[in-house]
């Protein structure tokens, strides 16, 4: 059996050398030619190791690549932002009067706050008739703070709220009311839609507010969806609501055309 230095040996110990020239480099050179490799040319070995390096990077920016996007497609899937509208983009919405332009331009600032990673925390409300494109600018908006922002943002709805507050409540739930609220709470953006949906019931106003007020305290932004008018709207989530949406430069957008859904 041989020793590991005879082994090391054998293996860097040249078999042969001779004498030659680059044609490419116009260089004189010794080749060394070992049991497992040739040395040659110490110009065409420095490109080679350089490709090499260029190769493995460009591998692994592409891994980087591919690992980002699949980061970006979970945080849309979890984000539950509806399948329809998860490609929605402020400047795929269908401009066709000032209104609409005021409304996209208002949008186009607000979520350029995102940008820089961090956000004043204002709020913005989007108020009118079914149809004319709300939730399209909402989850708009969501979009750019997954793609582009490198930031995490929920769709959800009054509905869903007080579902997984009831559900909260019950003996056999895994999670308390208040790691619901919470967990609403930490988003970058949070989108709720169908606000005024709701029966009115005390339970589900708190519900609500306990989420609203969570974000509004350590200066999340929230956007809200209701096809309610501002008198409806007020009367729907209450003065507290109402009053701090509007608060630290918070706006109410109104769509009071007719719905483009045919």
């Amino acid at each position: 059996m041989q020793s590991i230095g005879s082994v090391l040996n054998d293996l860097f110990t040249p078999l042969s050398t001779a004498e030659k020239h680059c044609e490419k480099h116009g260089i004189d050179y010794t080749e060394q030619v070992f049991k497992r490799f040739t040395r040659g040319c110490p110009q065409c070995a420095a490109e080679a190791e350089e490709a090499r390096k260029l190769d493995e990077a460009e591998k692994r920016k592409l891994a980087e690549r591919e690992w980002y996007q699949k980061q970006i497609a979970e945080r849309i899937g979890d984000s539950r932002i509806p399948l329809r509208f998860r490609e929605k983009t402020v400047g795929g919405y269908r401009v066709e009067n000032e209104q609409q332009r005021y409304i996209v331009e208002r949008v186009k600032a607000y979520a350029t706050e995102f940008n820089d990673g961090s956000h004043s925390g204002r709020c913005m409300t989007f108020l009118g008739n079914a149809g004319t494109g709300k939730t399209h600018l909402a989850c708009a908006i969501g979009r750019h703070v997954i793609r582009n922002c490198n930031g995490v943002a929920r769709f959800t709805s009054v509905a869903e709220i007080n579902r997984l507050v009831r559900e909260a409540k019950s003996f056999e739930s895994e999670y308390t009311e208040t790691d619901v609220i919470e967990a609403f709470g930490g988003y970058d953006l949070l989108i709720i839609d169908e606000v005024g949906v709701q029966s009115g019931t005390e339970a589900e106003s708190r519900a609500l507010f306990d989420v609203f007020n969570e974000r509004y305290q350590n200066l999340k932004p929230t956007v809200l969806i209701s096809n309610l008018d501002a008198d409806g709207f007020k009367a729907a989530v209450g003065d507290r609501i109402a009053d701090r949406v509007k608060e630290d430069g918070g706006e109410v957008l109104v769509f009071d055309w007719g719905s483009s859904r045919g």
